[in-house]
């Protein structure tokens, strides 16, 4: 299959995307130029080789006419292709399969390859580069059987690693990308003024590894990661690693690397999207790619007469139904747009209404928090509050007294005697030393139409950054 037809391109589709340890699936339809979904469910599952049932009743439920399957495959680059320009598509196919199976060693006729230019990541590849991705043939031919039995069209396979490289390098420029997995996972770094584009798969440490096995993966891990630690560094992970992975990740890499994790859960979405959007299987395709199985041949003895003829009768048929219902409905709609414009103000009135709430709901959950301490106050508040007793210069008053974090406060007053204040700052340090606490003056401002001062201080443990 390298083609849809123009009556199925834009069906609604179904996109099921395994991350290998969860199944994430999608039904979205074409609308205003551009796929949405409309339905979203996920289905936890340690086999990638069989479509879970509930996905397909999940897809048959929400009218969804074909799938796709984005899975996780290894990643190979294929040099110096040249692909001729009237080849027809399974010609083109073949082409690369043969390629492809002197990288991998598998046998030919037994797979069939998803394949991307390496110039349409924008990291510096050529169009005379292909990255390829192989998918047994006998698995695809499941999941077509698996999929005609509820009445579904299988559209074909793609590679999860392939479609988060083309998401990523679109959102984030300049950039090394790695798609983290719990047995292997896909690195690829930009072309530099040495160097070309370079793709690889590193082999990382397992939490069932023996011990120094672990530590020289890890090793092995961050010298490839570091080697160019000033170029930043994206990392995408999917659901199968668990937080002591990510930290033992973290602890290898350069702390020079400006470096982000993203779970792929973060992006399934727009993954599905650019899977649903590809308008053509099994050739080489800018960015996210996908490959079915081959085309069945075609039999001569067709009566294409009779099939185009009760094509354009049913065309016909429908084109006029459906005319007299859109003008029917038109009116319908009008009010309805309308009626839903109203709703949408009235919607965004209470969104701010409940932020407002929430607001007020965090605030007093925090007052609950103190006021349930055994020592609410700091300890500093009651020699604070002697020695200003002690101290405080005339003509001088204080007016709030704000507890900003556990022994930090904030001091707000206001006062007559610019001399007298500045002197207060001083002592209170003297005296607050002895509880390794600072004081620090943070505004004293002139209060219009008056002859007063509005000053701040901040009182903090002194072993605390300013």
């Amino acid at each position: 299959m390298s083609w849809f037809p123009i009556y199925g391109k834009y069906s609604r589709v179904a996109v099921f995307l395994y991350d290998g340890n969860q199944w994430y699936a999608y039904v979205l339809t074409y609308q205003k130029s551009f796929w949405q979904t409309v339905a979203q469910t996920t289905q936890a599952s340690k086999n990638p080789r069989q479509i879970p049932p509930q996905l397909l009743e999940f897809a048959e439920k929400n009218n969804a006419k074909r799938v796709r399957v984005v899975l996780p495959q290894s990643v190979h680059k294929i040099d110096n292709v040249e692909l001729p320009y009237d080849a027809a598509p399974e010609e083109i196919q073949t082409i690369i399969a043969s390629q492809f199976i002197q990288n991998t060693g598998q046998e030919f006729g037994t797979i069939r390859v998803a394949s991307s230019f390496a110039d349409s990541f924008h990291m510096g590849g050529t169009n005379e580069t292909l990255y390829a991705a192989g998918f047994e043939l006998a698995q695809l031919e499941l999941y077509e059987k698996l999929c005609q039995s509820v009445g579904l069209r299988f559209d074909g396979c793609g590679s999860l690693e392939i479609a988060t490289l083309a998401i990523g390098s679109r959102f984030h420029d300049e950039c090394r990308f790695l798609i983290l997995r719990r047995d292997s996972s896909f690195y690829a770094v930009g072309a530099t003024e040495q160097l070309p584009m370079m793709t690889s798969m590193i082999s990382l440490a397992r939490s069932n590894d023996e011990r120094g096995r672990d530590t020289e993966r890890l090793q092995g891990t961050a010298r490839r990661l570091n080697a160019q630690k000033s170029i930043p560094l994206q990392i995408f992970f999917s659901s199968e690693i668990d937080e002591k992975r990510i930290k033992e990740l973290q602890n290898i890499i350069d702390s020079d690397t400006a470096v982000t994790f993203t779970e792929l859960s973060e992006i399934a979405e727009e993954i599905a999207r650019e899977t649903a959007a590809v308008t053509e299987s099994s050739v080489p395709a800018n960015g996210t790619t996908l490959v079915g199985i081959p085309e069945k041949e075609k039999s001569p003895y067709r009566v294409g007469t009779w099939i185009f003829g009760l094509a354009l009768f049913f065309a016909v048929f429908f084109t006029i139904v459906t005319y007299c219902k859109l003008q029917s409905d038109l009116n319908t709609i009008n009010t309805k747009t309308a009626e839903w414009e109203k709703l949408r103000a009235e919607r965004k009135k209470l969104n701010d209404k409940l932020a407002a709430i929430d607001t007020q709901r965090n605030k007093n959950e925090k007052i609950i928090l103190l006021l349930n301490r055994k020592n609410p106050l700091p300890e500093v508040l009651v020699p604070l509050l002697l020695e200003l007793n002690a101290n405080m210069p005339v003509y001088t008053r204080l007016t709030e007294i704000e507890q900003i974090a556990e022994n930090e406060l904030l001091l707000t007053g206001y006062t007559l005697y610019q001399d007298g204040f500045l002197q207060l700052r001083p002592r209170l340090n003297q005296k607050m030393n002895e509880y390794h606490t600072l004081v620090e003056q943070k505004t004293l401002e002139k209060i219009p139409d008056s002859n007063e001062q509005r000053f701040v201080l901040r009182v903090y443990p002194s072993n605390s950054k300013p």
